[in-house]
């Protein structure tokens, strides 16, 4: 084969020639090649580039490919590990004459001569440094028969190779590059263009990195909490007169706020003169006496984690209480808005209200209101209506009512709004005190919101475990009749069905903590015995029922026991102090709620 030198030939041809020639050479381990720095031109190299041409290659990885072929990459010397990474896709038979795997060596190893490149054979003299490249070789030996002549992923060599194609055409270099040629950028220093090179065909994966980093970063920003918004002015004005009812209130001490001014009106000697009278008509019928077959509560011990980002017990409670309280706000938190106004829902249908607070630490609490609604009576009365019904219902028979359903609808919008502003379901509570418990209990047993109830009884739907080792707690007081309507809890039977440990058909959801006085269950177990035989007995029954109700029912009560300020509090004064103040237990978070109560032996297996 006959090689003519082109004077003034393409610098990007001069050096990929030098390369490829000396590349064959150092890989075969015999024969010679000859080029002139001043004007040669290899024709593999000639024939990759019109390859690269000639298929059109549009996409920038192709054209480095074809690039790649055409400077002799993947060489078993190559030092940078792009060299070998961006000839691993779509290889094809190649001619034995356009690849070798010393090529790239050649480069990494030598500086091209611009007078001659000559490559030693091993078995032959030296050739004339001097040769023009027009000389033809005097001898090309074979390669053995023996020796493996790897396959390149290069394009394929043009058929029909032709020396006279090759001329000093500047238009030819744009195509080239088009479709990712690897060009030379000084005559001076080709080792440096071939680093160039492996740059453009290793640069797409830190592309792909950047892509793939994106998607956690919108997530976090996603799952975010925003900040709360604040009421807008005609929310602040709709407010305006239940806050005004409220001051009043406070001020006859029907309610009470730790910013709130002190009444100078109390109504605490009253309650304890009636209460009094109440506990010594108990004590003339022998109800404080230790039941002779009082049943045993198991208890659990507490194995979970010892702390976690919930709400306090403190924020739990006075979120219940502020239901109770019209134009009341629990003390450090703040309404949950969405376009200017809290999120809240009341149907006077079904007996079912509640609102949604955010706490300090960017978490949300919906609050669902007790039986009667408290001081909410003045401006909504027919609610109680329905909220006596609901009680009545899941009391005496085997259905979920109305108000249950849709405390699970309001809490699945709440959802979805706080999800718009960042909180995800972690960040999401529920409570409520008695009847709002009772709702807070449903709604975490279906959807598996974390949360506490207060005083609230069992309910119908049972579950597989009742939310053992759930996030939801039942806090109940001794001697309160609304906590023992369960079968999970002893004291009420037969006005109860028969008690189950751990569980029956009307059993709490998630475990409970007991709190105050373990002796004030004693006059309920000897009421209850009354039930049903005759109208005198079932009738000393309902009154010793009303009593203990009024007299442990209300969030004053387990505030005292919890060693909690109420902010806001609703009829403080009403009902009896009893048992022991269990300090610091309103800084608890749940966690260290049920280890607290595990620690004191007053965790109730679920």
């Amino acid at each position: 084969m006959h090689y003519e030198g082109v004077p003034g030939g393409s610098l990007r041809f001069r050096l990929a020639a030098l390369a490829l020639a000396f590349g064959i050479a150092a890989g075969l381990g015999h024969g010679v090649a000859w080029a002139e720095g001043d004007s040669g031109t290899d024709s593999g190299a000639v024939r990759s580039s019109q390859t690269d041409i000639d298929t059109g290659a549009t996409s920038e990885s192709g054209g480095a490919d074809h690039g790649a072929a055409a400077s002799g990459q993947e060489g078993p010397d190559a030092n940078e590990p792009g060299f070998k990474d961006s000839d691993t896709t779509d290889p094809s038979p190649q001619d034995p004459d356009t690849q070798d795997p010393g090529a790239v060596g050649g480069i990494e190893s030598a500086e091209p001569d611009t007078d001659a490149a000559v490559t030693e054979p091993p078995s032959s003299a030296e050739p004339d440094t001097d040769a023009a490249v027009t000389e033809p070789p005097k001898a090309t030996p074979a390669p053995p028969a023996d020796q493996e002549i790897p396959e390149t992923p290069a394009a394929e060599p043009d058929p029909v190779p032709t020396p006279s194609r090759v001329r000093e055409d500047p238009p030819a270099s744009a195509p080239a590059e088009s479709v990712g040629e690897p060009v030379a950028a000084a005559p001076s220093a080709p080792a440096e263009s071939t680093v160039r090179t492996v740059s453009r065909l290793t640069a797409e994966p830190p592309e792909t990195v950047a892509t793939t980093t994106t998607a956690p970063r919108a997530l976090v920003t996603v799952t975010t909490p925003s900040a709360p918004q604040p009421l807008s002015p005609i929310a602040e004005l709709l407010e305006l007169p239940g806050r005004i009812v409220n001051a009043v209130l406070q001020f006859f001490g029907f309610t009470t706020s730790l910013d709130g001014n002190k009444s100078p009106f109390t109504l605490a000697p009253i309650n304890d003169l009636i209460f009094a009278v109440f506990r010594g008509v108990e004590l003339l019928l022998g109800f404080d006496r230790t039941p002779p077959a009082q049943q045993v509560v198991p208890t659990e011990t507490y194995t979970g984690p010892p702390t976690g980002e919930t709400p306090t017990v403190a924020q739990f409670l006075n979120a219940s209480a502020a239901e109770y309280v019209l134009g009341g706000v629990p003390g450090g938190l703040v309404p949950f808005t969405v376009n200017g106004f809290q999120m809240a829902s009341t149907n006077i249908f079904s007996g079912m209200s509640a609102k949604v607070w955010v706490t300090p630490q960017r978490q949300l609490i919906i609050a669902y209101q007790g039986t009667t609604g408290g001081t909410n009576l003045l401006f909504n009365p027919l609610i109680a209506i329905s909220q006596i019904l609901a009680d009545m219902q899941v009391i005496f028979t085997n259905t979920t009512p109305w108000a249950f359903y849709d405390a699970l609808d309001f809490a699945r919008r709440v959802q979805t709004e706080a999800a718009k502003q960042g909180y995800g379901d972690d960040r999401i509570f529920v409570t409520g005190h008695s009847l709002g418990g009772w709702e807070a209990e449903y709604v975490a047993q279906q959807i598996g919101l974390d949360g506490i109830g207060f005083e609230s009884p069992g309910i119908n739907t049972v579950v597989a475990g009742n939310g053992a080792g759930s996030g939801f707690v039942n806090v109940e007081t001794y001697g309160d009749v609304a906590a023992y309507m369960a079968t999970d809890l002893p004291g009420l039977h037969p006005f109860m069905p028969e008690y189950v440990p751990g569980g029956g058909s009307k059993p709490h959801y998630g475990s409970i903590v007991m709190i105050g006085d373990p002796a004030a269950v004693n006059p309920m177990y000897h009421a209850a015995t009354l039930w049903g035989k005759g109208l005198l007995g079932s009738l000393i029954f309902m009154i010793d029922f009303l009593g203990n109700f009024f007299e442990h029912h209300l969030p004053g009560l387990q505030a005292y026991n919890l060693d909690v300020s109420p902010d806001p509090g609703v009829v403080t004064w009403l009902g009896a102090e009893t048992g022991p103040v269990n300090d610091g237990w309103g800084e608890y978070t749940i966690p260290e709620l049920l280890a607290a109560a595990s620690a004191a032996k007053v965790l109730v297996r679920a």
